[in-house]
């Protein structure tokens, strides 16, 4: 199917989706301070005798730099001192709560705003008026309050926690956990830099909530598909299309055919779909499973098993 037949018919279609979970999570995310991974890292990972025996070295090195014995230990007081000086600094984590909340969120938009969706699932909603949004701000406070019914306007609230990462380089360790209204969680963690972590965690939300999940139907001009997946609940792989063709009879579906794969393809994995990729695919032309191969375009992408030089093929099932 040639692009342009194939953006004719993505007009003509009116695809409906069957939608994951919507999050619509309360705007304000408090977050508790962990414990600090770095100390307890510096604090245990050596014994006394280890401890001892590191300083010792670093007095005999300045010692034989030319310092006396007192003035090399002075020099190792000052920068230990130094050293619980700065740390103490790090820790205070002054806004750091509010950092990371705002970073979250931006992240998460940046992300929708690269893989456009047609029904945005995760949404940040306060639940006070404008007026007292504003008010909170203006006196450095944290926004919102939550109402008795608050189970009513959102399915998620948030918190997080935050830590020093054992490894005392700069890094944070941060989670974020989500309750459902249904009291469920879900948990999602990052490591790295203040001002990156949170791009971590925003990309494991935007694909918990957005990627495809089966079953999901799509339709295609009056035409209904959908897409069952392998037994394992998501895209499968197979050394042998005809072992795949087998799998979706047992499931009660059938592989799709080419133009069902590219037509599944052009909504993406975001909206419903699945996108080819440069994967290699086993699909179903009569009798025969072949293969999809979407890098041998001449004279056609669909071929036998042993046109193509890879022996693992991706696959799922529709009915």
């Amino acid at each position: 199917m040639n692009l342009k037949a194939l953006g004719l018919l993505i007009l003509m279609a009116a695809p409906t989706f069957v939608s994951a979970k919507s999050a619509n999570i309360w705007s304000s995310i408090p977050f508790i301070r962990g414990a600090d991974l770095c100390q307890y890292q510096q604090a245990y990972s050596q014994t006394r005798s280890e401890y001892m025996h590191d300083m010792t070295s670093m007095a005999s090195e300045l010692m034989q730099a030319g310092a006396k014995g007192k003035e090399a230990l002075n020099m190792l007081l000052a920068f230990d001192a130094l050293y619980d000086k700065n740390l103490r600094l790090a820790m205070q984590y002054k806004y750091m709560d509010v950092t990371l909340e705002n970073t979250l969120k931006s992240y998460l938009d940046s992300y929708y705003t690269s893989y456009p969706v047609r029904d945005r699932k995760v949404r940040f909603r306060h639940m006070n008026d404008i007026r007292s949004v504003i008010r909170a701000i203006n006196n450095n406070q944290r926004i919102g309050n939550m109402p008795a019914d608050s189970y009513e306007l959102v399915d998620y609230i948030a918190y997080g926690s935050y830590s020093l990462a054992p490894n005392c380089n700069g890094n944070i360790q941060v989670t974020i956990t989500l309750v459902g209204s249904d009291g469920f969680t879900k948990n999602f963690a990052g490591l790295g830099k203040p001002s990156v972590v949170m791009s971590q965690i925003a990309s494991r939300i935007f694909e918990e909530f957005e990627r495809t999940k089966f079953p999901t139907t799509l339709n295609f001009n009056g035409r209904t598909i959908t897409l069952l997946g392998s037994p394992n609940g998501s895209v499968g792989e197979t050394f042998n299309p005809n072992d795949a063709a087998r799998t979706c009879r047992y499931m009660g579906g059938r592989l799709p055919n080419s133009n069902e794969l590219e037509m599944i393809s052009a909504y993406g994995d975001w909206n419903g779909g699945i996108g080819i990729g440069t994967s290699v695919w086993a699909i179903s032309s009569g009798p025969e499973a072949l293969v999809y191969h979407p890098g041998l375009r001449n004279p056609s992408p669909v071929r036998r098993m042993s046109e193509v030089n890879t022996r693992k093929f991706k696959y799922y099932c529709i009915k």
